[in-house]
């Protein structure tokens, strides 16, 4: 959607945790931390990278870490801290003594109501990811589940991409169940023009026009309000 005072957001100022011998690897399983040393290993990633890794299957941490919003949909994420040439920060510095300037960080996100084999997987991918930036090589998606990065997916794991496309289209759909449970769906708008609908947890504060029109704020394409179905009667 395109807004009428559309603002510029600034992100946070990242703040990763503290670099450790052993990487940072917090979540619900004990396999969490397996299998990250295991598909580590399989991909050859040096040890050097190891101590600069942080996971974590909470969304409010890897926000904190990365200084960034992470998409709601998101079934896991890597981001690449680069090194900061920045002093350490005094409260840091107890921690990181070794570190001069603070280091590159490899930072990692893994949805916790992931099904074991999809934790696994997921892992794997984020860490297909890391490996590549570490080679100097990183890709982004041209279509997830059928990229070259999904061939090497199902590569490492030993499944196959049907296998995997399916296993991604499932835990998509539980976790927009999961969302949808949290936070219903009560607006939904639609455009004067085109007819695309926006659904919405929250009414818009402001005016808004529909962004597959015009990518800018346009008063021509603006968006209505329309009763939901479950409103009706």
């Amino acid at each position: 959607m395109a807004t009428k005072d559309k603002l510029t957001r600034l992100r946070s100022q990242p703040t990763p945790p503290p670099v450790q011998i052993e990487p940072f690897i917090a979540g619900e399983s004990a396999l969490i931390k397996v299998w990250f040393v295991h598909y580590w290993q399989k991909l050859s990633i040096p040890d050097v990278e190891w101590p600069l890794l942080a996971a974590t299957q909470n969304r409010q941490e890897y926000t904190r870490w990365t200084g960034k919003r992470l998409n709601a949909m998101a079934l896991g994420c890597y981001c690449y801290l680069p090194a900061s040439t920045d002093p350490i920060p005094a409260r840091l510095q107890a921690t990181m003594p070794k570190f001069e300037p603070l280091p590159h960080r490899h930072l990692i996100f893994i949805e916790p109501t992931l099904q074991p084999l999809s934790t696994e997987v997921t892992i794997a991918h984020e860490l297909i990811h890391l490996s590549d930036r570490v080679q100097g090589s990183p890709r982004r998606h041209q279509h997830h589940g059928y990229d070259s990065i999904a061939v090497d997916e199902a590569a490492i794991t030993g499944r196959s991409v049907e296998d995997l496309r399916a296993l991604l289209h499932m835990e998509s759909l539980n976790l927009e169940r999961i969302r949808r449970e949290r936070r219903p769906i009560r607006y939904l708008y639609q455009c004067s023009h085109c007819g695309k609908q926006y659904p919405r947890t929250r009414r818009y504060s402001q005016a808004v026009s529909c962004s597959s029109c015009d990518k800018n704020y346009n008063p021509r394409f603006s968006l209505s309000l329309l009763p939901l179905a479950s409103q009706k009667g």
